[in-house]
């Protein structure tokens, strides 16, 4: 595809390099071996691989004549399968620094066709979840890059999920967090452990994570004040080990109830005293309420 790709070794470990492919290497340039769109007219997925070597390898400003060749040719990629683009585009998205490569993707009007999702809500988040990675250490991680460049709709990933083919595990997360709330600022540190105790964990570390990389850059004492919060929720739902519920059926059959739909609600209702006393209630505790009434 590329200049760089084209470097060979003999068994002595001589170097041959016909393209000035280490002179680009060294450069950081990313350069279609040959005419661009007669690599790309080959294989329309090259216009996406272009980008993708550009977001891990390149510097600076894209090669002029590679990005008019992709800018030309685009719609090519319509005709792609959703498996080999989203293949692509994932690799793209899970680079160390993807800022520049989505800039001038989106430029390029590329990302209009491989992610129409983005295009009312944009990708301007992106810098700031990058910056937030770098400062606080996360992985890179594309999925929540993805959700960074649309909007938070059931309706959409769905869409988004069939159309890109994504495995069933990549569209439920994606799901799940358009399913739950971002945690208010302020809540107490008992409230977080009951949302994630009844919710998603996962979709609520999404959310939070998107929002720690709102507040990014944004100046001011109580922006930081902001950042610090969030930063303290995410350490708590990442530190989180569900309880596990002391209490089960058998148990309030061995207390004398019978079984059946009564003793499910009951079970519940139990369960639901337990979380609100923050999960203290004992086996022996939540058996004497049960006697109770």
């Amino acid at each position: 595809d590329f200049t760089l790709n084209a470097l060979y070794c003999d068994r002595n470990g001589r170097i041959f390099d016909p393209l000035d492919g280490f002179g680009d290497l060294m450069a950081r340039r990313i350069r279609f071996i040959g005419d661009p769109a007669q690599r790309i007219a080959e294989d329309r997925l090259r216009i996406l691989r272009f980008f993708r070597f550009f977001a891990w390898y390149g510097h600076g400003r894209p090669d002029a004549e590679g990005l008019k060749a992709c800018v030309r040719e685009k719609d090519g990629l319509k005709g792609l399968s959703a498996e080999r683009v989203w293949h692509e585009f994932r690799r793209l998205l899970a680079a160390p620094d993807p800022v520049r490569a989505i800039l001038w993707i989106r430029t390029a009007g590329v990302l209009d066709i491989v992610l129409p999702e983005s295009r009312n809500w944009g990708a301007d988040l992106i810098p700031r979840l990058a910056a937030t990675e770098k400062s606080l250490g996360w992985r890179s991680d594309p999925l929540l890059r993805l959700m960074a460049m649309v909007p938070p709709r059931a309706e959409t990933v769905k869409a988004l999920a069939e159309r890109l083919k994504l495995s069933y595990a990549e569209g439920a997360r994606l799901l799940a967090w358009t399913g739950v709330s971002l945690p208010k600022p302020g809540t107490p540190a008992g409230e977080l452990q009951k949302l994630l105790y009844r919710g998603n964990r996962m979709a609520i570390l999404d959310r939070l994570r998107l929002e720690r990389a709102r507040l990014q850059d944004t100046p001011g004492q109580n922006e930081e004040a902001q950042r610090r919060e969030r930063e303290a929720m995410i350490a708590a739902a990442e530190d989180f080990q569900p309880p596990v519920f002391p209490l089960t059926g058998k148990d309030l059959i061995a207390a004398g109830m019978s079984p059946g739909p009564q003793m499910g609600k009951r079970l519940a209702l139990l369960e639901d005293r337990w979380i609100e006393s923050g999960f203290t209630l004992d086996k022996a505790q939540l058996l004497e309420i049960a006697a109770g009434g």
